[in-house]
């Protein structure tokens, strides 16, 4: 049975870290295909040769969306997360690298402040931190999300 969740028993620099996943041109299509975001640098071989980056990268927001869903699986195979009430929102994103085909990402997510919000709950705010194969940090994010406290 694994351990249920609540704002009092998170404390800050608490983390947790993902294990590796590559990125690959289907992750890349389907996330086209799912947001309309065709963009040619992520879609059109030839358009992207002529850009800095030589050849398709990644959409900014599939390294994060996949990211959060790194961390999240690792927090459902650790916790009972019947407490967490929901996204709350997410801050100071930042693209630092492009990620491309063949990619292996990861992501930490630590605990960097924690308030009340009402006699029921809080809001805990983590800051995300993704890196590619050779340790260099791709992307950064502050997010958070509203936890129930545990009843007493």
């Amino acid at each position: 049975m694994r351990e249920k969740l609540f704002f009092d028993s998170i404390q800050i620099g608490d983390a947790v870290e993902s294990i590796p996943r590559t990125i690959t041109e289907t992750d890349i299509w389907l996330f086209a295909y799912l947001t309309a975001d065709f963009f040619p640098l992520h879609t059109d071989v030839e358009f992207a040769k002529r850009t800095v980056f030589g050849e398709r990268i990644a959409q900014g927001m599939l390294v994060l969306s996949v990211a959060l869903g790194m961390i999240d699986q690792v927090i459902l195979s650790k916790y009972d997360v019947s407490s967490v009430v929901a996204f709350y929102g997410i801050r100071d994103v930042r693209f630092l690298s492009a990620v491309k085909i063949g990619d292996t990402i990861k992501a930490r997510a630590e605990v960097v402040d924690k308030k009340e919000k009402d006699k029921r709950s809080g809001v805990v705010t983590y800051r995300l931190t993704v890196t590619n194969q050779r340790d260099d940090v791709v992307l950064t994010a502050e997010y958070s999300a509203l936890i129930q406290k545990s009843p007493s």
